[in-house]
């Protein structure tokens, strides 16, 4: 997650089935805040929960580039949780 901090050149991130839970969630999340380059990020098959999926949502406030998010087939039982602060495509 710190390299993300830092890209320049990488525009999609496919992290799909990489067993990512609450570290691991909170240390992307973070990474994103200041990420301006990736534009698509594939989350699912992993181990992402509510409480993850609020860090994501917190640093989707600053990040304007993610245009693409999927959530799909992670541990968020309630499918609201991510509440968008614009239009973007999210697949949960």
């Amino acid at each position: 997650a710190e390299a993300l901090k830092v890209n320049a050149t990488v525009t999609q991130l496919d992290l799909c089935g990489n067993e990512i839970g609450d570290v691991g969630a909170q240390h992307i999340a973070e990474a994103l805040k200041v990420n301006a380059t990736v534009t698509e990020l594939d989350l699912n098959r992993n181990e992402i929960g509510a409480v993850d999926a609020q860090h994501i949502q917190a640093a989707l406030k600053t990040n304007m580039t993610i245009t693409r998010l999927d959530l799909s087939s992670s541990r968020i039982m309630d499918r609201r949780i991510i509440f968008l602060y614009f239009l973007t495509s999210i697949w949960i």
